[in-house]
C-alpha cells in the first residue's frame, strides 16, 4: 500500500502492520487528475488537479496525520496486477483509515444542505458508483466544500459505536438511538436511500445482497465493468478484473455471491419496478443485468437460521451456477398447477410489512425441454409480497386451513419443511399450456383472443404485468396481444397498464380483468398482475363458456403533486367474439372546469372512478357474490 507523505509530498510504501495512521480522500474524478506517473514529476504542482491533493494534505497535517491515501496517485493503474489488487483491497483501505475527507467540488460555501434543491443534495458525489463504498466503509466521515471548508452538518463518527449506543439506550430506553447527529443521518438516508442504521453505524451485515445492490441502483461509473467492481467490498467477495467483458462483470459478481453465502435474495430483482424501468417483461434470465434491477430492495434483510426465520423452510444443499442453470434448494409451492405456475418463497425480511406475516415470492414456471425440477421465472410476473394467510389458502385450497394458518405450529406442519431436492433455475423459455378450445361453445373457436392496445400505448401506457404467463405480442399486427386458451380449467386474464405521472405515487395504473363471462376495469396500486389476482380473489380459475358483445367504460383522474386535477382518462373496453379492443382518450380536466362541465359531483383535485356499463354488459359483469370474483377497489 502506497501513502503520500503530507509534508514531503512523496509516495512511500508500507506493508501489513507497519502502516501508519492515515487520512483517505473521497472525491469525484475530473478530466485532469494527478496520476502515479505525474507525482514524480516536479511540474505536477502547477497542474489544475494538484489543488485537490494540496488541500487534502494541508487538512491532514492540520489534523495531526502524516500520511494520506488518494486513489488517483497512490495506485499505478498502468499495472493490471496492481490495479486488480487495489480494487479488491480498496474497501478495507477505506475502513482502516483514521478519517475520510469527502471533497465535494460542486458545493459552494454558502449552500444549505438541508434545503430541497441544495447543491449538497444534488452533488455528483452521490451519483457515482465508487463513492458508495467510500460512504459506508470509513469509521469517520468529514464533508468539505469547493474551498476545503468543512460543511457545517456534523461528522459521521462510527468509533466505539456499540458502547455509545448502549449508553444512549440506557438514558432513552423508548427512543430510537443513533450514534451520530440525527439530522445528518436522516439527510444522507434521504439522498442515498440507504437505511439510517447502516449510515449511522457502518454495519450492514444484517442486509442481504439485494439490498446492497439497491444502494448502487442509481449510481453510474465511466466504465460499465466498474458498476460491478465497485461493489466487491460491499458484497464481501473478491474476483479478478477483466476490463472489456462489459455486462458479464455484474453476472460474475452475482455468481461470486452465490458461491460465498446462502443468499437467495438475488432472485428478488424486478421487485416493485415501474413499467419503464421494468427489466425484461418476458423474463428470460435467472440473474439480474444491473444493480438497477434491485432498485426497491434497499431495506431487505437476510434470514439465515430457523431462529431468525421460523416461517420459511430451511435449505439443505448449497447453491451453485452450473451449465444447466442456477442449482438451489428453495421452497417451491404450486399455486396454479394446471397452468404449471409455482412460487418460490425467498428467505428475505422486508421491514415495515408485518415482518414474518408477509413473504417475498418469485413466480416460476416449468421450462421448455427440461426435467420436472427445471424452472424459469414466469414472464410478466415480477416478485411481490404475499400475506402468509393468502399464501397458505392458495397452496392448500382450503378455507379451514386458511383459518388455521394463523397459528404458527399449523403453518410449520404444512409449509415449513426442509427442501431436500435441489431445483434448477434456467433462462430458457417457459412451457406453454396445451392447446384447448373454449368449453361449452356451440362454435369452434380459435385458440387465442386478440387484445388490441394501440390507443392505450399511444396514450403513454405500457403493459407492466400480466397473467397467465402465456400472453405474447404480435408485432406484425401492431400492438396486439395474444391471450392463449390452454388449460383443462380455463384461466382468467389479468393485465395491468401503467404510466409515469406527476401524481403523489409517481405512476398511475389500471387493471383489465378478462374472461368470456366477466370483464372489469379499475384503477389499482398493484405492480404485479399475479399479486392482484391472488389478493383480490379466492381462486385462480374462472369458467370460460360464453361469448358476446360487451362494453365497459372506465373514467378516472390524475391528481398532480400541486393538488389539482391535471388529466382525465377515458378507457373503453370492447369485447366481440374473441376479439378485444381497449381504447384510451386523455382530456385536460382544467378545460372542463373552466367551461363548467365538471360533473358527477366531484370537486377539483379529487381522484375518482366513473363506471358506465351498458345494459347488456351489466347482466354479465363481475358477480360479487361468486366466491371466485375479485373485489376491485374504488378510488
Amino acid at each position: 500500500m502506497r501513502l503520500l507523505q503530507v509534508h514531503t509530498r512523496q509516495l512511500e510504501e508500507f506493508n501489513g502492520q507497519s502502516t501508519p495512521p492515515y487520512a483517505i480522500l473521497s472525491h469525484t474524478w475530473r478530466k485532469r487528475e494527478i496520476t502515479f506517473q505525474d507525482i514524480s514529476n516536479p511540474t505536477h504542482r502547477t497542474s489544475e488537479g494538484y489543488t485537490k491533493i494540496d488541500g487534502c494534505c494541508r487538512r491532514a497535517a492540520r489534523d495531526g496525520l502524516d500520511y494520506v491515501w488518494i486513489d488517483t496517485c497512490c495506485i499505478d493503474k498502468s499495472s493490471s496486477a496492481e490495479l486488480s489488487e487495489g480494487i479488491n483491497s480498496m474497501f478495507q483501505w477505506y475502513k482502516k483509515s483514521r478519517t475520510c475527507y469527502i471533497y465535494l467540488s460542486d458545493v459552494s460555501a454558502n449552500d444549505d444542505p438541508f434545503t430541497d434543491d441544495s447543491e449538497f443534495r444534488n452533488s455528483r458525489w452521490f451519483q457515482r458508483g465508487w463513492t458508495l463504498q467510500e460512504l459506508l466503509a470509513p469509521m469517520e466521515l468529514v464533508f468539505f466544500d469547493l474551498s476545503w471548508n468543512e460543511i457545517a452538518i456534523g461528522r459521521i463518527n462510527r468509533f466505539l459505536g456499540s458502547a455509545r449506543v448502549d449508553q444512549r439506550r440506557a438514558a432513552f430506553p423508548h427512543e430510537e438511538t443513533y450514534i451520530n447527529r440525527l439530522g445528518l443521518v436522516y439527510l444522507l438516508s434521504e439522498i442515498t436511500n440507504i437505511p439510517k442504521i447502516v449510515l449511522d453505524t457502518g454495519d450492514f451485515s444484517q442486509f442481504c445482497a439485494a439490498a446492497r445492490f439497491a444502494w448502487a441502483a442509481d449510481r453510474m461509473t465511466t466504465r460499465l465493468e466498474d458498476r460491478a467492481y465497485s461493489l466487491l467490498g460491499l458484497l464481501e467477495v473478491n474476483m479478478p478484473l477483466l476490463y472489456g467483458e462489459g455486462n458479464m462483470a455484474f453476472l460474475r459478481l452475482q455468481e461470486e455471491v452465490i458461491k460465498s453465502r446462502d443468499d437467495d435474495s438475488l432472485l428478488a430483482w424486478g421487485y416493485c419496478l415501474t413499467p419503464r424501468t421494468q427489466p425484461r417483461l418476458h423474463a428470460d434470465t435467472v440473474l439480474a443485468q444491473s444493480p438497477h434491477d434491485f432498485k426497491h430492495c434497499h431495506s431487505f434483510q437476510k434470514l439465515e437460521t430457523e431462529e431468525t426465520s421460523p416461517d420459511v423452510p430451511l435449505t439443505t444443499t448449497h447453491s451453485a451456477m452450473t451449465n444447466i442453470g442456477m442449482q438451489m434448494a428453495i421452497p417451491i409451492r404450486p399455486i396454479d398447477p394446471k397452468n404449471r405456475v409455482f412460487i418460490a418463497i425467498l428467505r428475505c425480511l422486508v421491514p415495515g410489512t408485518f415482518d414474518h406475516r408477509n413473504h417475498l415470492v418469485v413466480p416460476l414456471v416449468h421450462t421448455k425441454g427440461g426435467d420436472k425440477n427445471h424452472y424459469s421465472r414466469a414472464p410478466g410476473s415480477p416478485p411481490f409480497l404475499v400475506r402468509r394467510e393468502k399464501l397458505f389458502s392458495l397452496i392448500n385450497s382450503s378455507k379451514f386451513l386458511f383459518t388455521l394458518s394463523r397459528a404458527l405450529p399449523i403453518w410449520k406442519i404444512f409449509i415449513t419443511k426442509p427442501i431436500p431436492t435441489p431445483i434448477y433455475l434456467r433462462g430458457s423459455s417457459a412451457i406453454p399450456p396445451p392447446p384447448l378450445t373454449w368449453p361449452k361453445s356451440k362454435r369452434k373457436e380459435c385458440e387465442t383472443i386478440g387484445l388490441h392496445i394501440d390507443e392505450v400505448i399511444s396514450s403513454g401506457y405500457e403493459v407492466s404485468s400480466f397473467y397467465p404467463p402465456w400472453i405474447t405480442r404480435r408485432l406484425a399486427n401492431g400492438n396486439c396481444l395474444d391471450l392463449r386458451l390452454g388449460s383443462s380449467i380455463p384461466a382468467r386474464f389479468i393485465l395491468i397498464f401503467s404510466k409515469r405521472s406527476e401524481s403523489a405515487c409517481g405512476h398511475i395504473s389500471f387493471a383489465v380483468c378478462i374472461s368470456p363471462r366477466n370483464r372489469r376495469m379499475a384503477r389499482v396500486n398493484y405492480r404485479s398482475a399475479l399479486e392482484f389476482l391472488m389478493e383480490q380473489s379466492r381462486s385462480l380459475e374462472v369458467d370460460m363458456n360464453r361469448h358476446g358483445v360487451h362494453h365497459e367504460k372506465l373514467e378516472f383522474g390524475e391528481k398532480a403533486l400541486s393538488g389539482h386535477m391535471r388529466y382525465i382518462y377515458n378507457v373503453w373496453f370492447e369485447y366481440m367474439f374473441g376479439d378485444i379492443r381497449i381504447k384510451c382518450r386523455v382530456k385536460d380536466l382544467d378545460a372542463r372546469v373552466s367551461s363548467g362541465k365538471l360533473s358527477h359531483g366531484h370537486r377539483e383535485g379529487e381522484s375518482y372512478i366513473i363506471k358506465a356499463p351498458s345494459e347488456k354488459e351489466s347482466t354479465t359483469s363481475w358477480d360479487t357474490k361468486r366466491p371466485d370474483s375479485p373485489t376491485l377497489p374504488n378510488i
